[in-house]
């Protein structure tokens, strides 16, 4: 029983005769009963009977044209509902990404987004890129802004990386820290102090251990958190130093160290699946995003040498 079929039912039921049911639907009454006539054929059973030169559906003619019906209906509304999701008058995206950007980049986005689309729905999920990704490969998460160590990452166990932009990663120290009053330390100075580090499993703990290690420092991690305003406050009270991003460190009036040898860059990507494609609304923010990147978050600026904030807000480090 295909789709055609069951509109020629319903058609032919309503109608009362196959002539009018031909007229609806725009083709030859003969075309109409054959169709009918192979799905009785199809279905073992009589579904329609002529009396008083009218058709009339039998028991079973009932039967099947109910479900027809609720068959076409559904398949009018998913038409209508997609119709709506490609124009994006609907639909809804489940974002995923870490604090960083979701302060410093994604606001922007959202504004315009839900100004041009305001009844397409952006769910937003917070984690490290490990469980973004593990969400993009389970189909959980629809699109995801992540930090890679590499410029240019490749596709890799079905996430594909757009480049959106640079994020330098900086070194906060508590107030009366030695290195506070280091114009730009060296990296081998960093061996031996006390470090608060991102959990294990994050992308931007990976890279900056990566780029120690390859210079010949070991971190002496005494603390693991899960963000960088968690960072910012331990660093604060004096638990030991940390790295955050330099935005976040600009935007909150902290004074922050870049060494002299080494420049710790991470890469925000946009990630999502290649094995399912992603549908109308993601793919408008995902056009967005890297619009949005290109317009407002130039990379770093390249010098090495320390940048401060003036000295007006650079007395201490300030917890967010």
């Amino acid at each position: 029983m295909d789709l055609r079929q069951m509109e020629m039912l319903v058609h032919l039921l309503e109608a009362g005769s196959y002539v009018a049911a031909g007229e609806r639907l725009h083709v030859a009454h003969s075309a109409v009963h054959r169709q009918i006539r192979l799905l009785e054929e199809e279905l073992g059973q009589r579904l329609v009977y002529r009396d008083g030169g009218a058709v009339h559906p039998t028991t079973a003619g009932k039967d099947v044209v109910e479900v027809a019906r609720r068959v076409l209906k559904d398949i009018s509304n998913l038409s209508h509902r997609l119709a709506d999701e490609k124009e994006l008058r609907t639909g809804h995206i489940l974002l995923g990404t870490g604090t960083t950007m979701f302060l410093y980049f994604l606001p922007k986005v959202l504004s315009i987004f839900r100004e041009q689309f305001p009844l397409v729905n952006v769910q937003i999920l917070t984690g490290s890129a490990t469980d973004v990704l593990t969400g993009i490969r389970e189909s959980t998460i629809d699109l995801g802004i992540v930090f890679s160590d590499v410029p240019d990452e490749p596709a890799n166990g079905g996430v594909q990386f757009e480049p959106l932009y640079t994020e330098e990663f900086v070194l906060i120290v508590p107030p009366g820290h030695p290195l506070e009053s280091v114009g730009s330390p060296g990296a081998a100075q960093l061996n031996g102090i006390p470090l608060i580090s991102l959990s294990r499993t994050s992308r931007i703990r990976h890279m900056i251990e990566t780029r120690l290690e390859a210079a010949r420092i070991t971190m002496r991690v005494v603390m693991e958190l899960e963000n960088e305003e968690a960072i910012e406050k331990m660093v604060g009270i004096g638990v030991g130093a940390g790295f955050i991003s330099r935005r976040r460190a600009e935007v909150g009036g902290l004074r922050y160290l870049r060494l002299k040898d080494l420049k710790l860059l991470a890469y925000t990507c946009a990630a999502y699946s290649t094995r399912i494609p992603i549908g109308p609304a993601a793919q408008a923010f995902l056009a967005m995003c890297l619009e949005q990147a290109r317009l407002h978050m130039p990379p770093p600026a390249s010098p090495i040498n320390t940048r401060t904030v003036s000295r007006a807000r650079r007395q201490r480090v300030r917890p967010a």
